[in-house]
């Protein structure tokens, strides 16, 4: 029978620890007691931007306001995209990093404007204005345009108080003098929507081929803003 002499038995710890460290190199983490533990493993250098995330530098970003001056009275459509296309060109090229991929957040700064995305086209837009004309049309009943019953709260005392009379603009019966019966306007812009988001790819806006950036006025002639932010 074979005898083994156990004082020359060489102790099993040196085979475990290779083994253990073969498991390690196919695998990163692994549990133990419920609780995940993960080892890290030799990778490839960190680009820059990883740099600068790790050091707690807050993602770099732009923002503008696009000026819309004098619109058209009532309903009207305004291109904006060559606006958007330069607050994107100017932002990547101060941009401390290489990286030209983003996104763009647009913004209506106003109750009654809406921003939206499609075609520019002249007779379309005699569409877009008549369709909203027939959605909401100006000559309805609304609340919102019985000015003798406002403020009907506190609450919208308090409004008007911050946005007018707190800034030196005049009194409340000031206020409700100048105040349109635009209820049809805030209804539509509420339909359209007044904010979208475009995917910025190699600097560039990654619009459709016939999409465009409009903003569009529903209560002018007015001066209107729409707030631009690249990132």
């Amino acid at each position: 029978p074979v005898r083994f002499n156990r004082d020359k038995m060489q102790p099993p710890w040196p085979w475990i620890a290779a083994i253990f460290a073969m498991l390690l190199r196919w695998s990163s983490c692994f549990v133990c007691g419920g609780r995940d533990f993960c080892l890290s493993l030799p990778r490839r250098r960190p680009s820059r931007e990883m740099d600068v995330a790790a050091a707690g530098v807050a993602p770099e970003f732009t923002y503008t306001n696009v000026l819309v001056e004098d619109t058209e009275p009532g309903i009207s459509i305004h291109d904006i995209t060559e606006n958007v296309r330069a607050c994107v060109k100017k932002h990547f090229a101060n941009r401390r990093s290489h990286q030209r991929d983003g996104v763009v957040h647009l913004l209506s700064r106003h109750t009654t404007t809406a921003v939206s995305i499609n075609e520019d086209e002249t007779r379309l837009r005699q569409d877009i204005v008549a369709y909203l004309e027939r959605l909401a049309p100006a000559s309805d009943t609304y609340k919102h345009n019985d000015l003798h019953l406002r403020p009907a709260s506190e609450k919208d005392r308090q409004a008007i108080d911050r946005n007018w009379m707190s800034q030196g603009k005049g009194t409340l019966e000031e206020f409700m003098a100048q105040e349109p019966k635009n209820a049809h306007s805030h209804l539509l812009a509420m339909t359209l929507g007044q904010s979208e988001t475009i995917p910025v790819v190699g600097g560039e806006l990654a619009l459709g081929q016939w999409q465009s950036v409009l903003m569009i006025d529903l209560d002018g002639p007015r001066t209107r803003t729409v707030g631009v932010q690249v990132m």
